[in-house]
């Protein structure tokens, strides 16, 4: 959530993520963002300001940010991250629209009738259930807009959108294609692959399928709290959360593939 040079650099969406080319597997760990827990060197705060303190102390640097990032994970989760990519709201856009859009399928009707804007206001977004065609502006709403259902609803929808996105990739275009696409997306993500595991990561996209992701939160091992400065968090169960993390991803836990909110 990046909105001006000088305006704080909040991770809106972090997700962990394994993958495992020779399986073809893929596992995927929503982390929320108002999950309170230790920055190394910043103390205690939300998970989604991790980026933002590193890119900052750092004059916007995005590998401070991404390494703070990785540190603040290792340091809580016990699991060693080794890269990252980002993109922002309007590189997501791009991605979207990259596709030529995203159809995906609404499990029931979402209104919105504070859904913010760039300029710090609001509107009203409002999808029935059914069959969505979405651009990318709409991907965006679609995945942001929280306030009819929290947190899982949005999670639930940024799930929907991603599976949704796996199938258009596999169903019209074939690797060189999807490799194209990368190369002339690559100014909307910022990552820290070499260009080696990015090509690896895109040829094998049409090897994987959505029976072989898994999607995982940690909604059972967090609970609504307040901060020593009155801000609402999810206070985490850290006894058990570094254990479900690693089996988790290892494939040890397996957990419904996806969260639906009503």
């Amino acid at each position: 959530d990046a909105r001006g040079e000088g305006q704080p650099e909040n991770s809106d969406v972090l997700m962990l993520c394994r993958i495992n080319l020779e399986n073809k597997t893929l596992r995927v760990l929503n982390l929320n963002r108002d999950l309170y827990l230790e920055i190394p060197g910043f103390g205690a705060d939300k998970i989604t300001r991790a980026f933002d303190f590193g890119q900052a102390a750092q004059n916007g640097s995005f590998k401070a940010g991404s390494e703070l990032l990785k540190a603040t994970i290792e340091h809580n989760f016990g699991v060693t991250a080794d890269s990252t990519v980002m993109t922002t709201f309007g590189g997501f856009e791009a991605i979207i629209n990259a596709f030529n859009g995203v159809t995906v399928v609404n499990p029931y009707d979402v209104s919105d009738t504070q859904y913010p804007t760039e300029d710090y206001g609001v509107k009203s977004i409002d999808y029935p259930a059914g069959e969505q065609e979405l651009s990318g502006e709409q991907a965006l709403e679609f995945c942001r807009t929280r306030h009819q259902d929290g947190d899982p609803g949005r999670v639930m929808r940024q799930q929907i959108v991603l599976r949704a996105l796996l199938d258009e990739a596999n169903t019209n275009l074939d690797a060189d294609g999807l490799w194209d696409l990368v190369k002339a997306n690559r100014k909307k993500v910022l990552t820290d692959l070499g260009p080696s595991k990015q090509l690896a990561y895109t040829l094998a996209v049409p090897d994987f399928s959505n029976d072989n992701i898994e999607f995982g939160n940690l909604l059972d091992y967090m609970y609504a709290d307040t901060a020593p400065n009155g801000a609402w968090i999810y206070s985490g169960m850290w006894d058990q959360i570094p254990a479900f993390v690693e089996g988790f991803l290892d494939g040890s836990i397996d957990v419904p593939q996806d969260i639906v909110a009503s």
